[in-house]
């Protein structure tokens, strides 16, 4: 680093940790004149814009950020989360598949990337960061939990259990390992973890934020043993203290719908924007959009591309409504006044290159059920499946589900159903203007009779019967955007531009 920089680096270092951060901002802003200073810069430029509701900005200090990287493993994790918490995933993932990220030797570093793949559902390479982190001396409750978490999502569940029981030896009341091993096999009375679970929840007391997940690991448990009575309290009060956690209004969510109830079709469609098209799958969570997933992303001309949190993101890139990931009263508002005419094309931008060379791709975000009258008007291509399933069903299957920060309607049975309700309504809204564009798909005829509803799935979607179409030929999946050439290691930064950049107050 140059010294007629550092001192002004300091000054902004001590601003921010201050709090005064429109002072600092502008100290960082000065330091982009010098090259040597540029990454740091941008990082806490980004920090600072997601944490005063800036997306745009935060955007923009974000990718300037990416085009001046720099083969150090330490500002690369920083890089990698702001463009995380900025919905450039595609970017982040180039950060984590950097030579030198390869080559790194720091446990500390390997596990925060590890971590961050493992929470944006990557579990493979989430699993090879945390294993080298392993390999390398990191030893970690936490490690094991996420080495756990990453290997189940992969499916490896032996390997699952070793880990999440390494981290329940070094920390025996670690809630979400029991909570994942819960889900990993069904309960026998010869393999279980019942009285684990009920000496756990002895220990920790009720106020501990992850008191819930031990309650509802417990009532999984209990309800794979048949043992009802003794399920049910512990449901009840795994939902009860989680809804004591979260800040939920009945009647916000309300409000919401009510919006959204306000959206019509476009009378005019925008042209159709080439490349892959996206087929969304939609509806309640856990209604069965997973395993209609899995038959749709089976056909040979389908990339199944999971669970994509790109549009919401991008809706409020367009509304420069900052927020959470999902969808609020305050961002339909905005999006009733706001020239959505770039929204289609931002989405295809940063979601086409999962096809991997195919010419579809699905969307299996459940909650886009709320975004349905803006993907259907923005994207005139787009196929919608829409699963439907019996109301005591899925609002059950809801309610005994702990969905983290996630549907906060599904913790108390009213609110569940309230919810319902307007789901139902709004999805009669949807079909009312887009028809034609929306296929119901029977989640118990799909079970029933999966060949029968796959051919009209298929043919809704214009893709011809597995059967009758060769398999493709998809081109290697696209690697992130390669990096452009790289300036002088500015190492002194590496550790002090770590903070704020890697811990925004605030997410899209």
């Amino acid at each position: 680093m140059t010294n007629p920089s550092l001192p002004r680096w300091q000054r902004a270092e001590a601003l921010l940790a201050a709090r005064q951060l429109e002072p600092a901002r502008d100290l960082y802003l000065e330091l982009l004149a010098d090259p040597d200073w540029i990454l740091p810069a941008r990082l806490r430029l980004g920090a600072i814009a997601l944490e005063t509701a800036q997306l745009r900005a935060a955007v923009d200090h974000a990718l300037a950020a990416f085009d001046t990287r720099e083969p150090d493993p330490v500002l690369l994790e920083a890089l990698c989360r702001l463009l995380l918490n900025v919905g450039e995933l595609r970017h982040a993932l180039a950060c984590v598949d950097d030579p030198s990220i390869a080559t790194c030797t720091d446990a500390a570093v390997l596990a925060g990337l590890g971590r961050m793949m493992a929470d944006q559902g990557v579990p493979e390479r989430a699993i090879a960061l945390l294993r080298r982190a392993r390999s390398l001396g990191a030893d970690s409750a936490d490690l094991h939990y996420q080495l756990g978490y990453a290997e189940s999502y992969a499916g490896h569940d032996d390997a699952a259990e070793t880990e999440l029981e390494a981290c329940l030896a070094r920390a025996p009341d670690h809630a979400p390992a029991f909570r994942t091993l819960a889900k990993l096999r069904r309960a026998t009375p010869a393999r279980n973890h019942v009285d684990r679970l009920r000496a756990a929840i002895a220990r920790v007391p009720e106020q501990h934020p992850d008191t819930p997940l031990l309650h509802y690991a417990l009532f999984k448990e209990l309800d794979d043993l048949g043992d009802t009575a003794a399920a049910w309290p512990a449901l009840e009060t795994g939902m009860r203290l989680r809804r004591l956690q979260l800040r939920y209004d009945p009647a916000a969510d309300a409000a919401l719908f009510e919006q959204l109830m306000q959206v019509r079709a476009t009378a005019t469609p925008p042209p159709v924007e080439p490349g892959p098209v996206p087929i969304f799958i939609v509806g309640m969570p856990r209604s069965g959009t997973t395993l209609l997933e899995r038959i749709v992303g089976g056909h040979p001309d389908v990339t199944d591309a999971g669970e994509l949190r790109d549009f919401t993101v991008q809706l409020r890139w367009c509304t420069e409504v900052f927020g959470g990931p999902q969808p609020d009263a305050a961002l339909a508002r905005a999006a009733a006044r706001t020239d959505l005419s770039t929204l289609g094309r931002r989405y295809l931008d940063h979601t086409q290159w999962h096809a991997q060379g195919r010419a579809f791709y699905t969307d299996k975000m459940p909650a886009n059920f709320l975004n349905v009258g803006y993907l259907a008007n923005v994207l005139p291509q787009a196929r919608f499946l829409h699963l439907v399933r019996d109301p005591m069903d899925v609002c059950f299957s809801n309610l005994k589900e702990l969905f983290g920060d996630a549907y906060p309607h599904s913790y108390d049975q009213g609110e569940m159903a309230a919810h319902f309700l307007r789901y139902r309504k709004l999805m009669a809204h949807w079909h009312t203007q887009f028809p034609g564009r929306l296929l119901d798909v029977a989640y118990d005829a799909l079970v029933s009779d999966p060949e029968t509803t796959a051919h009209a799935v298929l043919a809704h979607c214009g893709l011809p019967p597995p059967s009758a179409c060769p398999p493709s030929n998809p081109a290697p999946a696209p690697s992130p955007p390669p990096a452009p050439p790289r300036s002088a290691n500015p190492s002194t930064a590496a550790s002090s531009a770590n903070g704020a950049a890697t811990n925004p107050t605030c997410s899209p």
